[in-house]
């Protein structure tokens, strides 16, 4: 088997077992040389039926917005039901303290004795958006909720091990544990995730200050000392992120994704994106369709 190979046989292993569908969200892109396109697509039919019923602005806010914001809280990864009612896992992925992918599975339906999870409110349809004969789902309880979300961790240690391999192991008796972290780690963490979670509202540097805990003037410094960037770059480049995704994965309207990526104007959004991608918000999407379609 080619090194290559082991995402894909890893992640197939999972679904073989579960009967679930894997999605990847992978931010810097270090699994596009092993994986395909539709990996990183919400593929499963059911999601299908229910974006294609109007659900779509509902899973791509949640998923990428308001999920994405909280995840810092969420390192062991959880279960929920979205907004269709299914149940989805989801396990957040770091390299160096930073987010690195979020890997979802699903979908099942929820057991009468799943009753301690996180629930988004419901869309309110007339009936479900897929039809229960041809695509019927078990439902799920909580030991095996806890289980599946066991074995998506290992998922995501694997793919981590596979993508950041160990050139030496460490001497014997030293742990592989990371050292501690120092306060410059620590202020780096602080303000990578402040970002993450405030990227899509009215954030400035006076709010990065009072987390800080110190001046205006002190936050410019500790932010560049830290990520060796601004806190306008670190700001922009998070939004042009979450709009790349919301492009890639949503067919919402490029007015819409600039609002949903906290750019208040459209022309202003469109000016960022060409100089930083080299492309208009509509050639990126086309693009991203093209090699979707390819794989397929």
């Amino acid at each position: 088997m080619s090194p290559l190979d082991v995402p894909e046989r890893a992640i197939q292993t999972f679904e073989k077992i579960h009967q679930l569908r894997v999605t990847i969200h992978d931010l810097p892109g270090s699994l596009t040389s092993a994986l395909t396109q539709p990996r990183f697509q919400h593929i499963h039919p059911i999601c299908r039926c229910v974006k294609a019923s109007g659900g779509e602005i509902h899973c791509a806010t949640f998923e990428i917005l308001r999920l994405r914001a909280n995840l810092h809280a969420l390192p062991e990864g959880r279960y929920h039901v979205c907004h269709a009612g299914l149940v989805e896992w989801v396990v957040p992925v770091y390299n160096k303290l930073e987010l690195e992918w979020v890997i979802f599975a699903g979908a099942r339906l929820p057991g009468t004795q799943l009753q301690s999870v996180h629930r988004e409110p419901l869309t309110r349809w007339q009936k479900p958006p897929w039809n229960p004969k041809t695509h019927p789902l078990p439902a799920v309880d909580e030991t095996e909720a806890e289980l599946i979300l066991e074995h998506l961790r290992q998922l995501g240690a694997r793919l981590h091990a596979w993508a950041h391999p160990r050139e030496t192991p460490p001497p014997r008796g030293q742990s592989m544990d990371p050292a501690p972290k120092n306060l410059t780690t620590r202020r780096r963490t602080l303000i990578r995730r402040y970002i993450d979670a405030h990227q899509t509202h009215d954030v400035r540097l006076k709010d990065m200050a009072t987390e800080l805990g110190v001046s205006e003037d002190r936050a410019t410094h500790l932010v560049r000392e830290c990520c060796g960037q601004t806190f306008r770059d670190m700001l922009v480049e998070a939004r042009l992120n979450t709009a790349k995704e919301l492009l890639r994965l949503s067919s919402l309207p490029v007015l819409e994704v600039a609002l949903c990526s906290g750019f208040n104007e459209i022309s202003h959004f469109n000016r960022l994106f060409r100089r930083r991608t080299g492309r208009t918000p509509g050639q990126y999407r086309r693009q991203a369709v093209s090699q979707f379609e390819n794989v397929m």
